[in-house]
């Protein structure tokens, strides 16, 4: 083979080696598009979908703490029982809240979900984070576990108690619950709630709550019932009934007025710290709170309320006492930033043939 033979050779070869190689090059995959964060304003501010889905959902919650104080001594020397259930000396309590809210539509309306966890320190719950509200909704049907409908904001307008945090005494407390709500927005809106009690009585019949309501612009008014099925050592039934009406001024204030009727001492009442000598809920027969709100500027507000007590019961009974009792509130509400809320509130309640007390808090709440 001759020079000029070996040449064109090498050549042919060295021309070859490309190709092969591109023959065996790898092929990267075209990398799939990235579902970024979509905001989902179908159900207000701060909802997203969840990536992959359909769902909106809200996170929010806040942490919190204060301090409050008292006056009163103990029942040994005669003191009303404060209202905040406080120890002499600087009571503080830390909390954290965290909740969940998911949302998606359907052929049979707004799919729901809830749930609340949170931790308090400086309390009688002290713990690790719990789940304190959790609930499911399709449409009106709502069942879970949370606030009862005898104390519970359902729509806009059923506000319960007065316009402080504590809201003064309208029986506050958590169900599991059963229930169906129709109406909303302006108009008449109504609810019935199936609740636990606990298997009390026969272990089967639930306690039953009912709301019905008006409400427009300018306020409204409504009214509920609930009836417990079983009550007391002896087991007895009974009822509440309750009112309200809240009247609108504008965006710079509002006034409440709210009456209650109890047959006895039972879970549908208002409570009282008159729960403290009785040891039962502290229910009087009769019971009427009034309330109102003013926004003095963007960031400062405050609010006044007064309830009266007539006649309370005797623990866990139908007994009347002839005792009765009242208690008086303020607050100030201040927020210097964005989601940034420092509150105090301050309450008198005396019973009668005991010395009144005085017990309050200042609080200082981050929101998100």
């Amino acid at each position: 083979m001759n020079f000029r033979n070996m040449l064109i050779g090498s050549v042919a070869t060295l021309a070859a080696i490309p190709a092969a190689r591109a023959a065996d090059a790898i092929v990267m995959a075209e990398p799939e598009p990235v579902e970024y964060v979509r905001v989902c304003d179908a159900y207000g501010s701060g909802f997203f979908y969840i990536p992959g889905t359909e769902t909106c959902l809200r996170i929010s919650g806040y942490v919190r703490y204060q301090i409050g104080a008292t006056n009163d001594d103990g029942l040994a020397a005669g003191d009303t029982p404060n209202y905040y259930g406080y120890a002499n000396g600087w009571n503080k309590t830390t909390r954290a809240r965290i909740n969940f809210d998911a949302r998606s539509d359907t052929e049979w309306g707004t799919l729901r979900a809830f749930v609340r966890y949170q931790a308090s320190w400086g309390t009688p719950n002290d713990g690790p984070a719990r789940a304190d509200q959790a609930w499911l909704s399709l449409g009106g049907l709502r069942m879970g576990y949370s606030e009862s409908l005898w104390a519970d904001s359902v729509f806009d307008l059923s506000v319960s108690g007065s316009h402080s945090d504590g809201g003064l005494w309208y029986g506050d407390q958590q169900r599991h619950f059963v229930q169906y709500n129709f109406g909303g927005g302006t108009g008449f809106f109504g609810s019935v709630s199936l609740e636990d009690d606990a298997l009390s009585g026969d272990g089967y019949m639930p306690d039953i709550v009912g709301l019905a309501g008006f409400q427009q612009r300018w306020g409204g008014l409504w009214a509920r019932v609930g009836y417990d099925e079983s009550y007391g050592i002896l087991g007895d039934d009974g009822f509440g009934v309750s009112a309200g009406l809240q009247i609108n001024a504008g965006e710079s204030g509002s006034f409440r007025l709210i009456g209650y009727y109890a047959d006895g001492d039972h879970d549908y009442g208002t409570g009282s710290s008159y729960a403290g000598i009785s040891g039962g809920n502290g229910n009087a027969e009769w019971s009427v709170l009034g309330s109102y709100y003013h926004q003095f500027t963007p960031s400062f507000g405050g609010s006044i309320g007064a309830q009266y007590f007539s006649d309370y019961y005797a623990g866990g009974t139908d007994i009347s006492t002839g005792l009765d009792g009242y208690i008086a509130e303020a607050s100030l509400v201040w927020e210097p930033v964005d989601n940034l809320e420092i509150r105090t509130e301050a309450v008198y309640e005396k019973v009668d043939g005991l010395d009144g007390t005085v017990s309050g808090f200042l609080w200082f709440k981050r929101s998100f």
